[in-house]
């Protein structure tokens, strides 16, 4: 069995402002060669993007927008 380590970009399925980046480790590897990311991990995500191995998110839609608001207040 071939496994892979993923990051997955998701909005929670309440829409937040910011996305969140998750790295999920070892997950099967189908015969398509697609990640098999698990269903129960789906439930309530609406997922953006998934990149293969670790991904550090730098910085995300609505980032600099908090920041401005935040400078202001």
């Amino acid at each position: 069995m071939t496994t892979q380590t993923i990051t997955v970009l998701y909005y929670p399925a309440e829409l937040a402002i910011k996305p969140i980046a998750e790295v999920l480790y070892d997950l099967e590897v189908g015969v398509s060669g697609r990640v098999i990311i698990p269903t129960d991990y789906k439930v309530d995500k609406i997922i953006v993007a998934v990149f293969k191995g670790e991904v550090e998110m730098l910085n995300a839609l609505g980032d600099r927008v908090a920041s401005e608001l935040n400078d202001v207040a």
